[in-house]
């Protein structure tokens, strides 16, 4: 048997600070008919300095009926956020110095903006390309390789529940590893820049351990760490020249 299960697909508006109700008005209006819900939420953004911390930003959540709004949606505010963008990157300290004296001192932006202003507030989409399988998987926590019972109810209603006790696994061959890089505080990798130290990694109960010696000061012996007496953790260790080296070791 099949069950349909109604979900609507979605993706995250981000704007400038404090512009989210001018915003959602205008995408509201704008889009009338297709959009079937709009509402402000409050998530983790990856790309503040101090992420971290736990620090979070405001987005708008865009929900529609089907992936066909959606994707018409997402087509036509495209290119208002590429161009936004450019000009964030275009701007200078005069052009912020101008920007910052006609909001005034609290930051606030002016009442006087138009609806058709807003397009200019919009910064950026998140979450756009999540395939629509993988998102309703996401959210629903359906995952592969599980067994579920299935109620189906007059209306569209149905029940899904993860059966725990139907357990039948494999015994597959694990491969656990860890990649360990350089990075400046507060920022995530960068490959430009920024190199492998060390990658160790572990299969079936085996440890290795390669080393980058141009970060390592000094090689590194055989060890074991053995969290658990269950969990033995013998490691091997390969000191290699370079990170191109640990890379082709690995």
């Amino acid at each position: 048997f099949k069950v349909s299960y109604p979900f609507k697909p979605y993706f995250y508006i981000a704007t400038k600070k404090d512009c989210e109700r001018e915003v959602s008005a205008y995408l509201s209006r704008k889009f009338a008919g297709v959009v079937s819900s709009i509402e402000t939420v409050v998530k983790e953004d990856l790309d503040l300095n101090n992420h971290l911390v736990g620090l979070k930003r405001k987005y708008i959540k865009m929900s529609f009926n089907n992936v066909n709004e959606l994707t018409k949606v997402r087509r036509e505010i495209f290119p208002a956020i590429r161009k936004n963008k450019e000009r964030e990157k275009s701007n200078n300290t005069f052009s912020s110095m101008y920007s910052s004296h006609l909001m005034g001192q609290d930051g606030s932006t002016s009442s006087s903006r138009t609806i058709s202003d807003q397009r200019d507030n919009i910064i950026d989409i998140r979450e756009y390309d999540i395939p629509y399988h993988v998102r309703v998987s996401i959210d629903m926590k359906i995952y592969v390789g599980l067994w579920y019972t299935v109620k189906f109810y007059t209306g569209g209603f149905y029940i899904l529940t993860r059966r725990d006790d139907l357990v039948d696994r494999p015994d597959p061959v694990v491969l656990a590893f860890d990649i360990e890089t350089t990075k400046l505080p507060l920022k995530f990798p960068d490959s430009e820049h920024d190199q492998i130290m060390m990658i160790s990694y572990m299969i079936d109960g085996q440890g290795y351990l390669i080393t980058n010696r141009e970060i390592v000061s000094a090689d590194v012996d055989d060890f074991e760490y053995t969290p658990k007496p269950e969990y033995d953790g013998p490691f091997t260790i390969f000191n290699e020249l370079d990170e191109a080296a640990l890379v082709q070791k690995f």
